[in-house]
C-alpha cells in the first residue's frame, strides 16, 4: 500500500490492469449519471446508444472513443481532453509525412 501512496496518478494507472481501469471509469460514469438523476435509458437516448450499451460501459466493458467523448461532454468533463488535444505540437499533416518515411 505504501508503494501506491508514493505513485503519481500516471504510474498508478500504468500498474493497473486495463480491465481494472475500465471498471473504475465505468463506476465513475455511473456516479456522474446518478448525480444528475439520469436513468441509463435517459443517458443512452441523449448520446444515441442503447440502454444496454450504457450498462456495459458502467460495468467496465468499454466503448468506442466517440461514445466516451460524448459521455465526457454530457457530464461537463470534456476539459480533460485538452491535455491530449493540446499536447501535440505536430500537425496531422506532419504526422502523416513522418509515417510515410
Amino acid at each position: 500500500m505504501l508503494i501506491l501512496l508514493s505513485m503519481s496518478c500516471n504510474e498508478y494507472l500504468f500498474v493497473k490492469l486495463d480491465g481494472e481501469v475500465l471498471e473504475e471509469i465505468g463506476a465513475r460514469l455511473r456516479e456522474l449519471r446518478k448525480q444528475r438523476k439520469m436513468s441509463q435509458s435517459d443517458l443512452a437516448e441523449h448520446i444515441g446508444v442503447s440502454r444496454k450499451h450504457i450498462g456495459d460501459v458502467e460495468s467496465g466493458k468499454g466503448t468506442s472513443l466517440l461514445i466516451f467523448v460524448k459521455l465526457l461532454k454530457v457530464f461537463s468533463k470534456s476539459d480533460k481532453l485538452l491535455d491530449i488535444l493540446e499536447g501535440s505540437a505536430i500537425s496531422p499533416k506532419e504526422l502523416f509525412i513522418k509515417a510515410q518515411k
